[in-house]
């Protein structure tokens, strides 16, 4: 007897080369022009990507001490600086933590093509271009409010942006060269290509040219959240 049986797939590599980043992106982009045009929305948005995270994660890790340091800091800045120091902090932190999480991953996936050259340091340097460029264009428009509350970083002149970006294009210019290099030839590897052009699109257009640092959150938040428990696709497989 042969026997119909659901399965489902959860990993980027599965879905079409890379088509979980671009899902994964549309998602961010849809949360943050809801919260331009819907705050409340947005809200609701993250809230239900959480709660889909939640129930379909198949295991979560809470690490409570890895938040001491950006807490800590956070409260010895807003002791001198207030709230919106205080708040700016935390916001530098979560900056650095999902560009890290965004080349951990980039790494992952290029192992799992087989293409170890492609996770040094050097190889991935340009994936944090875009997020610091978004950071000094943030310092340079501070201060900021994000959902009512004030948020500030030193005010940076207007060269510290320009540098940035033309870094930024550099490295991504040099970066996109090369994979093309490997399209051509054939030896592309679509999956952490992939997930490296949408991690650029979305810093790019969060922080680089979204007006609104709250729209920007919002986006990377729900970018997150979309790959912490990918919607997955169902196949049939007959098994005995």
């Amino acid at each position: 007897m042969i026997a119909k049986r659901h399965h489902f797939t959860a990993t980027p590599e599965s879905a079409g080369h890379g088509s979980a980043s671009w899902f994964a992106l549309a998602i961010a982009l849809g949360a943050g022009v809801s919260a331009f045009t819907a705050p409340a929305f947005s809200l609701l948005f993250l809230a239900a990507l959480a709660a889909h995270a939640l129930m379909r994660a198949e295991t979560i890790r809470l690490q409570p001490l890895s938040l001491a340091g950006p807490i800590f800091a956070a409260l010895i800045v807003g002791a001198f600086t207030g709230l919106a120091g205080g708040i700016g902090v935390l916001f530098v932190w979560r900056m650095f933590a999902d560009t890290r999480w965004s080349v951990c991953e980039a790494q992952r996936l290029a192992l799992a093509a087989g293409r170890p050259g492609e996770t040094s340091w050097r190889a991935l340097a340009h994936a944090w271009a875009t997020p610091l460029f978004g950071l000094t264009l943030v310092a340079y428009t501070a201060p900021h409010m994000i959902a009512g509350l004030p948020l500030d970083l030193p005010h940076v002149p207007i060269w510290v942006p320009l540098v940035g970006g033309a870094l930024a294009i550099c490295a991504v210019v040099d970066w996109a060269l090369q994979r093309a290099a490997d399209w051509r030839l054939g030896e592309l590897a679509a999956a952490p290509a992939t997930h490296l052009l949408a991690h650029h699109v979305l810093f790019i257009l969060a922080f680089g040219l979204m007006i609104d640092v709250s729209a920007g959150i919002v986006a990377l938040a729900a970018w997150r959240l979309a790959h912490a428990a990918p919607l997955r696709q169902a196949s049939l497989t007959a098994v005995p």
